[in-house]
């Protein structure tokens, strides 16, 4: 991580250091469709419940080659530098990209849980959070701008640079209908109204692209399509666990246990709309 920060800010102040007139600012928001292996995914049902144990889905799921990823959205910000060639300048910018899971994902562990509280007579609720991917490429690269008339004309742009990808913690609460005498993962015996699991998961960073084109109105309203790829990283992190009002750390979770190809390739495609000034 720190060396991604270091990174983006000297690529950042590279090209506020060759800065010249004009510059131009812009802001984008857009709709975000995964493509690839980030927004593939079959969901899988056991007789009893779908998707079986929900704490290995987590590892081998999420933690395989199947994204479960949906739309999303994503919001960004550049800095545009005008070269002596007309038309041609160099840009520095962010985006933010957030992409939802998969309905059929979310309807099977609504049914999951449903299942376990019907199934299970000592559990009275069963809640979750999902886990959800997040991108920040942050890219330098050259931008195209031709303008017909006042009213309409193109452009079209080419970066690369590092992109940081998060993945939200994934977590599993069951309360239960009384306090039970449980066992945790070092074998202790406690009582517990309550029983929490889940993964953090490691950050990443990795190297990306984006080509992109589209039209520009009035030279201020830009309207566009990207395509973003953002490189391939392991899925890693740390599992916890909760029971009795203290934390343990279940080292079925632990980094040393993730084998195999268990690498998630991000790419996006982006239609946004921009405004500059």
């Amino acid at each position: 991580m720190k060396k991604f920060t270091l990174i983006t800010a000297l690529m950042l102040l590279s090209v506020f250091a060759f800065a010249q007139k004009p510059v131009r600012f812009g802001v984008y928001l857009g709709e975000a469709t995964p493509l690839g292996a980030m927004g593939s995914g079959e969901i899988k049902k056991t007789v009893e419940y779908p998707l079986g144990d929900l704490s290995k889905w987590a590892l081998t799921e999420i933690n395989g080659t199947d994204g479960f990823a949906d739309w999303g959205f994503s919001l960004g910000f550049d800095v545009t530098i005008t070269l002596p060639v007309e038309g041609l300048g160099v840009f520095g910018g962010f985006d933010f990209i957030y992409n939802f899971n998969q309905s059929a994902l979310d309807n099977c562990l609504d049914e999951y849980a449903i299942n376990e509280v019907k199934v299970l007579d000592y559990v009275s609720d069963v809640k979750y959070t999902r886990p959800a991917f997040m991108n920040i490429p942050v890219l330098f690269g050259l931008n195209y701008l031709h303008n017909f008339n006042h009213i309409v004309g193109i452009w079209g742009e080419a970066g690369i640079g590092p992109n940081i990808r998060f993945i939200s913690s994934y977590e599993k609460k069951r309360e239960f209908n009384t306090a039970m005498t449980v066992l945790l993962p070092d074998g202790e015996a406690v009582t517990a109204i309550e029983e929490t699991k889940g993964i953090k998961y490691n950050s990443a960073v990795t190297l990306g692209f984006k080509v992109g084109a589209g039209v520009m109105l009035w030279n201020r309203m830009s309207i566009g399509l990207d395509f973003y790829s953002l490189g391939s990283a392991k899925i890693e992190g740390t599992g916890t666990y909760e029971l009795g009002g203290t934390d343990y750390s279940d080292k079925y979770y632990s980094d040393k246990n993730f084998k195999g190809k268990n690498a998630i390739s991000a790419s996006e495609l982006i239609v946004r709309v921009g405004y500059h000034f």
